[in-house]
């Protein structure tokens, strides 16, 4: 994947991207009320792109807006990341045998995979700010929609895209190394070497891995934050 893919293309794409660096390196904290007249003021962009940003954001998570009280930065929970990669794995393992098959029946899907894979570690090797930091978790959260994509179930796919297991990501910028960075792609080319080999038991325990090792380093990461 191009790098260029993430430059921002508009002023709603350059206030999302701003807001979502702010987020990360708590110039807007968790729990205070955002003004978006002071966001009009520091970022130089009219009210209305920032409005729409912002929504962005709400669908995804890091955002929430209470009635009669106006938007703020969520404070997420662990008890909620927890909950979250528990969905995450009961999908990932309950539809183990479909995805084998629908990654087989799909020409493509290796290709997507590997592309991902060396896009991934290309990331993470040059990475030198927080916007390699969101590219690197967007590789992660990509390697896993392609994942239940083989499922070929679209229902399942819109439930696994809308849990937000990612959204930790903005709490713990700077937190986690290169090596357990890359650790993790690691995971995904077992997973993916499963995959190709159709092995049934290896990719479950590869998955069941993947997120014990994910939940620890997350536990480990927010903690500190």
């Amino acid at each position: 994947m191009d790098t260029r893919d993430y430059e921002p293309h508009s002023l709603v794409d350059v206030a999302y991207e701003t807001l979502r660096k702010d987020i990360a390196e708590r110039e807007l904290l968790p729990g205070k009320k955002i003004v978006i007249r002071e966001l009009h003021e520091r970022y130089g962009i009219s009210e209305t792109p920032i409005k729409q940003a912002l929504n962005r954001l709400i669908a995804e998570g890091l955002v929430e807006s209470i009635p009669r009280k106006g938007m703020k930065v969520r404070n997420i929970r662990w008890e909620e990341i927890e909950e979250l990669m528990d969905i995450r794995y009961m999908i990932e393992t309950h539809y183990v045998r479909a995805i084998l098959r629908g990654f087989m029946n799909d020409c493509n899907m290796k290709g997507r995979f590997l592309t991902n894979l060396h896009d991934h570690i290309r990331v993470i090797e040059n990475a030198t700010g927080v916007n390699d930091y969101f590219q690197n978790y967007y590789l992660d959260q990509e390697f896993h929609k392609l994942f239940i994509k083989c499922s070929e179930k679209r229902r399942i796919m819109q439930i696994y895209n809308n849990l937000g297991t990612h959204i930790y990501a903005h709490y713990i910028y700077g937190k986690q190394g290169r090596e357990e960075t890359l650790e993790g792609v690691r995971e995904h080319q077992a997973i993916y070497e499963a995959l190709l080999a159709q092995d049934e038991i290896n990719l479950l325990n590869a998955i069941e891995l993947h997120i014990v090792n994910a939940i620890n380093k997350v536990r480990k990461n927010f903690s500190e934050s």
